[in-house]
């Protein structure tokens, strides 16, 4: 639905640290992105590969990118990933060997201030990262 340089106009980060590549489903209350394979490349590789907690980095923008989406914004909006809670990492890597990884983010609660999400991040390894994640909008000047 959405792609790369659409997603990169709506999220906080750009060139290589924007993660996602692409909207597979989106509603009010939940949104299914993808991405490729991190490669050795990736800015969050470490020189084993890209650790698994890279994964909450990649709930982060799909939650950022769904509260866009849901605010109808034409631009990124600044904010802070406050607050992680219950999250489950898989053992391993992130790699070429784990396919394109699949990032949900299920909206728990949001408001003026930020928005609450449930998340997990699944390869062709299993799940990867699951948990819940609070982002904190930074204010409009």
């Amino acid at each position: 639905m959405l792609t790369h340089a659409q997603i990169e106009r709506l999220v906080p980060h750009a060139g290589a640290m924007c993660l996602l590549e692409r909207v597979v489903q989106w509603d009010a209350s939940h949104i299914v992105c993808e991405a490729a394979s991190p490669g050795a490349d990736h800015p969050l590789a470490l020189a084993a590969g890209v650790p698994v907690v890279a994964a909450v980095e990649y709930a982060a923008q799909a939650a950022a990118l769904h509260a866009a989406l849901l605010d109808r914004r034409l631009e990124a909006r600044g904010g802070r990933l406050a607050k992680l809670s219950g999250v489950v990492l898989s053992e391993g890597l992130l790699d070429a060997g784990s396919g394109a990884l699949t990032i949900r983010a299920d909206l728990l609660a949001r408001s003026d201030a930020g928005c609450a999400y449930a998340f997990a991040a699944h390869d062709a390894r299993g799940c990867r990262a699951r948990g819940r994640l609070l982002i904190a909008f930074a204010h409009d000047a």
